[in-house]
């Protein structure tokens, strides 16, 4: 993160809440139950109260680091991923990129999630990835028309497209819950959102909503098994089969 630094061509810089960040989640790595679900990413997912919206998935790891940029996560995979050994790993990252320091393009940031993706998976062969799209940002409020930086939709849109284009695994799944955040205009639902970047609850609601439909996908494939079992639910007003972590 740049900060009130007066010259950064392009360089990321730690500071002390991410180190904290990390050091918490590397303490939390040597208790972690293998086999479950880890969430791993940047703000929106260290902010997404996983445990809470997703009952149906008892010891859902949250492993978000709020300023994360995607090469980022690269460097923390063994302690937030890897080490914990999941059965699934749903990742996301890619809106720091854009911000005032990086200003990376969506195909960088497509190969670092490669990359990512590429790590987690050559550790862990029998785990499977789910990668959601980056959200729209209020680009009045946190993009570059507020202020400068890289960040807007168009380019936050070109994201998972790169990362589809780049990552060919059977294991890899993908959710696109860009539109879902925008107006029949086009406009990102700025009520959805606490200061232009991050979800309120509303927000974290609908976005548990929308992803838990792939989690009851993936929670139906041969090798979840024998470490999730069905519960019912209601999802937009119909009973479905949730998953849940043995």
């Amino acid at each position: 993160m740049r900060q009130d630094m007066a010259y950064n061509p392009r360089f990321f810089q730690l500071r002390r809440p991410q180190l904290e960040r990390m050091l918490d989640i590397v303490r939390a790595t040597e208790s972690a139950e293998p086999g479950g679900v880890v969430f791993y990413g940047d703000s929106l997912t260290q902010l997404f109260p996983v445990e809470r919206l997703f009952p149906e998935l008892p010891g859902a790891q949250n492993c978000g680091v709020a300023g994360a940029v995607s090469e980022e996560l690269l460097w923390l995979a063994d302690e937030a991923v890897i080490k914990r050994s999941p059965r699934l790993a749903v990742l996301m990252v890619g809106t720091n990129d854009l911000g005032n320091t990086v200003m990376a393009s969506p195909r960088d940031v497509a190969r670092n999630v490669c990359d990512l993706v590429d790590l987690i998976l050559g550790n862990l062969p029998e785990a499977r990835v789910l990668l959601w799209s980056p959200l729209p940002c209020v680009e009045d409020v946190d993009g570059y028309r507020a202020k400068p930086c890289a960040r807007s939709n168009d380019l936050l849109r070109m994201i998972l497209p790169q990362e589809r284009e780049l990552i060919r695994d059977d294991r890899v799944s993908f959710l696109d819950v860009f539109d879902a955040f925008l107006d029949e205009s086009g406009r990102t639902r700025a009520e959805l959102y606490a200061d232009g970047l991050h979800l309120t609850e509303e927000g974290f609601r609908r976005l548990a909503d929308l992803m838990r439909p792939a989690l009851l996908q993936i929670g139906d494939s041969p090798q979840f098994a024998d470490c999730y079992t069905g519960v019912s639910i209601c999802i937009e007003g119909t009973a479905r089969t949730a998953v849940t972590s043995c």
